[in-house]
């Protein structure tokens, strides 16, 4: 594992941090030791769930009333998806999330106007809760997660509890 930036431009230490073992390939990005994005192999940065945290409120597709005006005034740094109360033990256990538990009554998916294509970086929001709870790569465009509405819709890269959230914000 890999970490770039400011401060530590040096592979991480496992006998310093025993819990970033890894046998896949994981870049981490920081800016003065704060861990920001990580990137596996090449694809695409995906910021921390602590980073997407801290930027809170995201703008959510699906939060009336507040819709247009979340549109004009808060800044994203990713979309966000939502799935049912059925999908969230499974999320906190690491899985990738199915197109049913996005297209579910507890689900949300944006509008056809505003549809995601494959391979978006995504914030996965459960039902009832505020923060988002994983991040995540879209398998399928939304258009096709829901007309498909079967197997993984979205491939979970990090979530509440995993080992770059046990990082902390400093490494």
């Amino acid at each position: 594992m890999h970490v770039k930036g400011s401060a530590l431009s040096a592979p991480i230490s496992l006998a310093t941090h025993p819990k970033l073992s890894s046998r896949e390939h994981l870049s981490i990005y920081t800016l003065h030791g704060q861990p920001l994005f990580f990137q596996h192999f090449d694809g695409p940065y995906v910021p921390t769930l602590r980073l997407v945290h801290k930027c809170n409120p995201l703008y959510y597709y699906f939060a009336p009333p507040l819709t247009d005006l979340r549109r004009s005034v808060v800044p994203s740094i990713v979309p966000a998806l939502q799935v049912d109360r059925g999908a969230i033990r499974f999320l906190l256990s690491g899985a990738h999330m199915m197109c049913p538990g996005f297209t579910s009554k507890g689900g949300r998916l944006p509008p056809a106007e505003e549809a995601l294509p494959a391979g978006t970086v995504v914030a996965i929001l459960t039902e009832g809760k505020e923060h988002p709870a994983a991040m995540g790569i879209t398998k399928f465009s939304t258009e096709d997660i829901k007309r498909i509405n079967k197997d993984v819709g979205v491939e979970v890269q990090c979530f509440l509890g995993d080992d770059l959230w046990a990082i902390g914000d400093k490494l």
